[in-house]
């Protein structure tokens, strides 16, 4: 156990590590962190914001849920937060006796509103010890999303990012004038959509998805962009484990 860093204390702290020689100089509460201790943090992350649709929350909950069992059973510290109207953070715990009640408080959250995904995400991957691994399940479409993964990288984490979408994020069903609605922000826009402009809106969203593909892949990261109509059990048993996110 060899002394790494200091970081601030969480609620659900060991209080054994608490380093009262510090708060004696700050008044201010860290906790020592160890170098054995650096390799075993897992963070789930979960947008619930307005964007996530019924089905995307539904497939990232469910992957959620099968990723923590999995953190939990490898005798990983698992640590979990939602990204949403109220952002919630909840501390590392161990031990497979913890799944119920972690999920019971995945799920007990609000949803809605807007997710601030690349703040949110900085503001989480400080809250780490050095070298967690960080699990993204998201529609990712923020402008900036690829700024969190540099910050990330910054903070020695290994990340993998789950990009949920739906077949109406890929494939629009509208033409013709129509008022649009930012689901988040209320923001709005007066336009005609016509195929031509439909078309456009593809190219951007597969750029989109693709600078944050090759990000990924230039971090050593993993990416995987999956649909909201396929089933957990497809996504995590036949597609991640491929992919090296689950062994």
């Amino acid at each position: 156990m060899e002394f790494a860093e200091h970081r601030d204390y969480c609620p659900g702290d060991d209080l054994r590590h608490l380093d009262w020689a510090a708060f004696a100089r700050s008044e201010r509460l860290v906790v020592k962190e160890f170098e054995s201790e650096l390799e075993r943090t897992v963070l789930v992350v979960v947008d619930v914001s307005a964007s996530m649709s019924e089905n995307k929350r539904r497939l990232a909950l469910s992957c959620a849920a099968g990723l923590s069992w999995v953190a939990l059973l490898g005798q990983d510290r698992l640590a979990l937060a939602t990204l949403g109207v109220e952002p919630r953070y909840h501390p590392p715990v161990r031990g497979r006796g913890q799944w119920g009640r972690l999920m019971d408080w995945l799920r007990s959250g609000p949803v809605g509103g807007r997710a601030e995904l690349t703040e949110s995400l900085k503001g989480l991957a400080q809250r780490l010890p050095r070298s967690s691994l960080v699990l993204v399940l998201s529609d990712w479409l923020e402008e900036k999303a690829s700024e969190a993964l540099a910050f990330a990288h910054y903070r020695k984490h290994q990340l993998a990012a789950l990009q949920i979408l739906d077949h109406e994020d890929s494939q629009p069903p509208w033409l013709g004038p129509l008022r649009l609605e930012d689901i988040e922000t209320a923001e709005f826009r007066q336009l005609s959509l016509e195929d031509q402009t439909l078309k456009y809106y593809r190219d951007a969203l597969e750029e989109h998805s693709g600078v944050l593909k090759e990000q990924c892949r230039r971090l050593g990261f993993h990416f995987h962009r999956c649909a909201s109509e396929e089933s957990a059990e497809d996504v995590l048993l036949r597609q991640l484990v491929e992919r090296g996110w689950l062994a």
